[in-house]
């Protein structure tokens, strides 16, 4: 409870009621499900969870403390490291502000770190590195700068690490090369130096992989074709001069969104996206792609939308009957 004080005093969090067990499921240390009548329970969350026979000792630890969206002013709380058995920490969509404690690398049952939305600053600690269990680390929407330490390829279990809207700089560390669990990869609006890095090829389970506007240079990794479990791949406004045809997609059975919008490509359109069935969304747009548009491109009877605009593009249109800019 003493660890409960200090972590409620550094977030600013001033409705725990200490006069109630945090581990009772009563109001101030939960709140409802949310319900088709309440969703925006799932927005505005306040819970802390406990688990009693996770250490087989007789006492209830806390495992969880999930405090979305409540306007939280203050830091993040060394303090946190004091829960040894603490699995999830979500404090999505406050006011937070300050560093990311290095003391939170000695959680050893820590999954999950969820940042995202708020005013954290400086550097990602290379301490976080040290836990070996972390599943999730999202970061997103903050004020981060430096470097991504080349230590974050320890992360042998990591599948989610979401790091967009920052200010991140410096090379893309090789070591990520070694995550090969990873399933969600995001660092869109940052400002990397350098190219999209070829190592990405090493991600063989990755579902979801978004480089947008993130400062690195063209052209995408032809190796990109060898990741074919992507059902999600959303790269923008890369940099640089050099051009490269469109990769190969067509080993994807998955894909859903292809968004490769201002990416330094030439050449011609592929026959063969004109017939992912399992394709939604279809973004082209300010290449430098040329020729006609396959005739296969109107048999997209799934895709609700495609974006061809500013290309180089002849020849007729296909029968398309919707949503469809060139």
């Amino acid at each position: 409870e003493k660890a409960l004080e200090a972590i409620a005093e550094s977030l600013g969090k001033k409705d725990w009621n200490f006069d109630i067990d945090p581990c009772s499921n009563k109001p101030n240390w939960a709140t409802p499900k949310p319900t088709p009548l309440t969703p925006r329970l799932s927005i505005v969350e306040n819970n802390v969870t406990c688990n009693c026979s996770v250490a087989g000792d007789n006492f209830c630890h806390v495992v969880s403390i999930t405090l979305k969206g409540q306007n939280l002013p203050g830091t993040l709380p060394p303090e946190l490291s004091r829960l040894h058995y603490l699995q999830i920490i979500d404090l999505s969509r406050n006011y937070l502000n300050g560093t990311i404690p290095k003391e939170w690398g000695s959680m050893a049952n820590l999954l999950n770190i969820t940042l995202p939305s708020n005013r954290l600053t400086g550097s990602i600690p290379v301490e976080i590195a040290n836990i070996s269990t972390l599943i999730q680390l999202d970061l997103t929407a903050n004020q981060l700068s430096d470097n991504i330490p080349g230590e974050l390829g320890n992360l042998t279990q990591i599948r989610t690490l979401r790091f967009s809207s920052n200010n991140f700089t410096g090379e893309l560390p090789a070591t990520l090369a070694k995550l090969t669990t990873l399933l969600d990869f995001q660092i869109s609006d940052n400002h990397f130096p350098g190219k999209i890095p070829d190592f990405i090829q090493n991600w063989t389970n990755i579902n979801s992989l978004s480089i947008q506007g993130s400062g690195l240079s063209g052209p995408i990794p032809s190796k990109i074709s060898l990741l074919r479990n992507l059902t999600d791949v959303r790269i923008s406004d890369l940099n640089g001069f050099a051009y490269a045809p469109l990769p190969q997609f067509n080993n994807m059975p998955l894909l859903k969104n292809l968004i490769l919008r201002n990416c330094k490509i030439n050449g011609t359109l592929h026959d063969y996206l004109g017939t992912i069935s399992t394709l939604k969304h279809l973004d082209l747009s300010f290449n430098n792609i040329s020729g006609a548009i396959p005739s296969t491109y109107a048999e997209t009877n799934g895709v609700k939308f495609i974006f061809l605009t500013g290309n180089l593009l002849t020849g007729s249109l296909p029968n398309w009957k919707k949503n469809i800019d060139v």
